[in-house]
């Protein structure tokens, strides 16, 4: 039991420095020095009426407004266009992928090359792209390892890394997407493009400032508007992806965003149906010919497909099968759980992200031998011959005949395994939901086929996923899970008193799976909704997706949430634990606070910043007997004001400056002994009206304060304003942790 407060000025004499390991969204974005005026006041983020021609028309409160929407477009249509590029550069090289091995693949059936030369092409090829994939992420920006979506959810909750949503992050996440799809692995492209989004709206949002036309300038975002917006990218990333606007704003709301208003929520969804009409629009202008489903259904990265066909009389379900899809829930809760457990072992406990760069590509490479062999000796060995279907006259079905691969079958035959391994993660995801519409003799994938594709997926993912490559757990989930409903929906069928439809059973098992794995309910169920085009399924999915969640969550944390807590991230959940209600704020306060009284050598404040390089922020206090809080003083503010000395040289020199990330120019050799020994006002660059909370509140209270505003740190201070400490975020998601049973 932490023994009752007292103050700072009985406790400590001397500043003791915190650490922490990420940038403070609380943060004051600009500060303006003052002059020799003593009476000049020192503002945050000053919002001046433009005194201009512009004003006539327009308030300062509506030209905000404006631009802010403008930014809202720009990051949908920015978000569009990467999907479109990210999209078309990875189906380009698989399409020569496929195509030289289908090349291959006869020229050994005639005899006119060696046996073996398409196995060594299609493994090498997939470890030569792979290699790249892994080399870049690893050499230029390790962040952009994995989907991102822990890391855009971290952020949206308060937790704010510079890596993370960086020009480079967001470059090597596009290269590695690309490479890492088309080289054969079993991750996805449309996890990693919500954090594509979030970094794309991160980037346009670096700048605070504008200025129009014969207009003064005008300070625009605070921290709260970077927030939203990058929320807004997040469901811009889902709608480009599967076309699903709805679904990415409740994704972007139900994952990620902390902080949920009417505008946040209008924003969102103009931003995901900006992107979606973008990919659509730009779809319809490079190719004027053919209808409108063919033009939506390119116009994202994955599209499921209508599965209802009105000539086939059955229904997509009976009653007493939502019993069924239920228990595939539960199953898909239990798989879920192991398919976590299993890859936090690989990466966390194996120690896979801790390993050196060499060895983290080698490990790539060698998971891309790996499954590449694998998935090559499976479909000849475990693969089956059939004869080609007779197809109706649909260019649906005739399509999906085509893509059927014949790999070493005679002709007129496919290979059912190969084409499920051998092609397009969507190709694949058509052929098993769709299958049964094909012909009239309604072949289909034998049970050795489905159950091998199926836990094929299912282990590569999870031993790939948190590597260092761009990889989304979205579409490996969705394919192993509609295999494995396939194959229950098989198993099944026999004894049905009506006929099964397998289509239902596959969008059911994909669901429970990826629900399972992911935790995700709500926005689930409409992104699948949306793809899919039938609202006939949203009971289903939604019976399916609880039952998931719930049996998952009774086993372990969802992936995203595990990789956060794994990592170390102060990531806040919705509500404090029970524990924190009984528990007052002194007993989270930070021991050996630091502080800086209102007047501070430089020589100081240099050492502070330069010996404890993770902390960011300092309380300032009046050090007259008691410590009352003055305010506080960010790390960024105290780098600036260091490297521009002619700020305080100079007092009467009027000077602004930006709180940007320049800490890396400041050096101890520049400052000499006078510099050392000069005293600093630091009431001049303080941030006055800091959050604070009372000594005698709950803990719970704090938590929920960081929770809502996500906040970094939290002035505690005494009925008569004395400061007797710091709560931070690290402090507080320590104490919760333990706290929590």
């Amino acid at each position: 039991m932490r023994p009752k407060y007292e103050p700072l000025s009985q406790r400590n004499k001397r500043p003791l420095y915190e650490s922490v390991d990420f940038v403070p969204y609380d943060a004051p974005i600009h500060l303006h020095s003052p002059s020799c005026n003593t009476d000049a006041s020192c503002e945050l983020q000053v919002y001046p009426e433009p005194p201009s021609l512009v004003s006539s028309f327009l308030s300062h409160e509506t030209t905000t407004a404006f631009l802010k929407w403008c930014l809202t477009f720009a990051i949908g249509v920015i978000t569009a266009y990467l999907a479109i590029f990210i999209s078309a550069g990875t189906t380009m090289i698989m399409e020569w992928k496929f195509n030289q091995l289908k090349n291959l693949v006869g020229e050994e059936k005639e005899e006119n090359i060696e046996i073996g030369w398409a196995f060594t092409f299609f493994v090498a090829v997939n470890a030569g792209i792979v290699a790249f994939a892994s080399g870049v992420i690893t050499a230029c920006a390790p962040s952009a390892a994995g989907s991102g979506i822990p890391e855009t959810k971290s952020t949206l909750n308060g937790v704010y890394v510079k890596a993370w949503m960086s020009p480079t992050t967001l470059l090597c996440k596009i290269m590695g997407i690309i490479t890492s799809v088309a080289g054969g692995l079993p991750v996805g492209r449309e996890g990693p493009l919500i954090h594509i989004g979030a970094m794309v709206a991160t980037l346009l949002t670096s700048k605070r400032s504008y200025q129009l036309w014969m207009s003064s300038k005008i300070n625009l975002l605070r921290e709260k508007d970077v927030r939203d917006l990058v929320t807004c990218g997040a469901a811009a990333g889902v709608a480009a992806a599967f076309g699903a606007p709805i679904g990415g704003v409740l994704f972007a709301l139900e994952e990620g965003a902390s902080f949920l208003s009417p505008k946040l929520i209008w924003r969102a969804f103009f931003c995901a149906m900006t992107a979606n009409f973008i990919g659509f629009g730009t779809n319809v202008f490079i190719n004027t010919g053919g209808s409108f489903t063919e033009h939506a259904k390119k116009s994202v990265l994955f599209t499921f497909g209508k599965l209802y066909d009105p000539s086939v009389e059955r229904s997509a379900y009976v009653p007493y099968e939502l019993l069924v899809f239920v228990a595939m829930g539960v199953v898909g809760g239990v798989m879920g759980a192991i398919f976590t457990k299993l890859n936090h072992a690989v990466v966390f406990e194996c120690k896979v992200r801790g390993l050196k760069p060499a060895l983290k590509v080698l490990y790539v490479v060698g998971t891309s031998l790996f499954i590449s062999s694998l998935w090559f000796g499976l479909s000849l060995g475990v693969g089956s011959c059939k004869a080609l279907p007779i197809p109706d006259v649909s260019s649906e079905k005739l399509k999906l005949r085509s893509e059927l691969v014949q790999f070493y079958c005679g002709d007129g035959q496919y290979n059912d395994l190969a084409s499920l391994f051998l092609t397009p993660p969507d190709t694949a995801l058509k052929q098993l939901l769709h299958f049964d519409y094909v012909n009239t003799a309604r072949p289909d994938f034998t049970h050795e086929s489905l159950l091998a594709f199926g836990f094929s997926v299912f282990l590569g993912s999870a031993i790939v996923f948190g590597s260092s490559i761009s990889t989304g757990v979205f579409i490996p989930c969705i394919l192993s899970g509609a295999a494995f409903g396939r194959l229950f929906g098989r198993l099944i069928e026999p004894g049905a008193a009506n006929p099964v439809n397998l289509s239902t059973y596959s969008l059911v098992g994909a669901a429970a799976l990826l629900g399972g794995v992911t935790r995700m309910t709500i926005s689930l169920t409409v992104i699948i909704l949306e793809a899919t085009g039938d609202l006939q399924y949203a009971l289903p999915l939604m019976m399916t997706l609880m039952s998931a969640r719930w049996v998952g969550n009774s086993l372990c944390l969802g992936l995203y949430d595990l990789h956060i807590h794994s990592r170390g991230i102060p990531f806040l959940d919705w509500s404090p634990p029970a524990s924190l209600e009984n528990k007052t704020v002194s007993h989270v306060i930070k021991e050996n606070q630091a502080f800086f009284p209102e007047r501070e050598s430089v020589g100081n404040l240099l050492n502070a910043i330069i010996d404890f390089p993770e902390s960011h922020v300092w309380p300032v206090v009046e050090c007259q007997g008691s410590l009352i809080l003055k305010g506080t003083i960010q790390r960024q503010t105290l780098v600036s004001l260091l490297l521009d000395k002619s700020i305080w040289l100079d007092d009467c020199l009027q000077s602004n400056f930006d709180n940007d990330d320049r800490e890396e120019k400041l050096e101890a050799v520049d400052f000499s002994t006078a510099d050392r020994t000069t005293i600093l006002q630091l009431s001049n660059y303080l941030n006055p009206s800091p959050f604070i909370i009372s000594v005698d509140a709950s803990a719970a209270q704090a938590y929920r304060l960081f929770r809502s505003l996500g906040l970094s740190a939290l002035c505690v201070v005494t009925r008569n304003g004395e400061l007797t400490g710091l709560v931070t975020r690290e402090e507080l998601y320590r104490f919760s942790r333990q706290s929590d049973p």
